[in-house]
């Protein structure tokens, strides 16, 4: 079983596959000949003394349709991947390619049988782009969440106080009322959600999850902030969660959905 990995703005695929090691060590001792491939971005850049590699360079549309159309390409050429673990620009990237292929080419199977969003969202000029419903309040919420990164902030208060509520209130999720989201609109193969507490922007990890079929989807949220868990009980929640994920994908049936 193939699992792409993708990383974060300004990460590389060595980077991802440093901070992946304790979860692909446990995950690699289950009985399904899994194998992992880190790929970089198609966009160098340099930060400092770091460099690394971007998807895109900003959240508009246009640049996220190139980001797709790299993707996609990828897939053409070395296809064949079950599923793909995707942190932050890398889940973004996904989340949106899922949803546009689905609601555009929806004649074509899904690129993935399966996705593990790490610190994930679904950029929201992508959901003005194929009809959702994005109120002035979701896009204060984002805002509100990418100024206080931009400071080297925890999140607002305001926004940890709706956390739970957000989650599970269909009519308010920070924002966006899932509601009038069809479900035609809802990436639909089996995900899993992590998050850290501790990130400003865990609104939009939130929002991603409501935006994925409800009935074939967990969430994890840690003590953490923008990072991947190494630590030893939380990796082994995750690895729980991306194997329950992996089963899931399997169920007869799901690959017609």
């Amino acid at each position: 079983m193939r699992i792409l990995c993708l990383h974060g703005d300004g990460q590389s695929g060595e980077t991802l596959q440093s901070d992946l090691v304790p979860l692909l060590s446990q995950l690699k001792h289950l009985d399904r000949g899994l194998s992992f491939e880190l790929a970089d971005g198609p966009l160098p850049c340099v930060d400092g003394e770091r460099s690394g590699y971007k998807f895109f360079r900003t959240a508009e549309a246009r640049d996220i349709r190139k980001s797709h159309e790299w993707l996609a390409a990828k897939l053409d050429r070395d296809g064949g991947y079950d599923g793909v673990i995707a942190y932050s620009q890398g889940a973004a990237l996904v989340s949106s390619f899922l949803l546009c292929r689905q609601w555009y080419e929806h004649e074509l199977p899904a690129p993935f049988r399966f996705a593990v969003f790490l610190s994930g969202s679904l950029p929201l000029e992508v959901l003005k782009g194929i009809g959702v419903p994005v109120s002035r309040e979701a896009e204060r919420v984002a805002a509100e969440a990418e100024l206080q990164r931009d400071r080297r902030l925890g999140p607002l208060r305001a926004h940890a106080a709706r956390a739970r509520r957000a989650l599970f209130d269909s009519d308010d999720c920070f924002g966006l009322n899932l509601n009038r989201v069809p479900l035609e609109l809802k990436i639909r193969i089996p995900t899993v959600h992590v998050w850290g507490e501790a990130d400003p922007l865990f609104p939009a990890a939130v929002q991603l999850a409501g935006l994925c079929d409800p009935y074939i989807r967990k969430t994890h949220a840690h003590a953490g902030a923008r990072d991947i868990p190494r630590d030893g009980k939380q990796v082994a929640a995750l690895a729980e969660l991306v194997e329950w994920c992996v089963s899931r994908a399997a169920w007869p049936g799901q690959t017609q959905l």
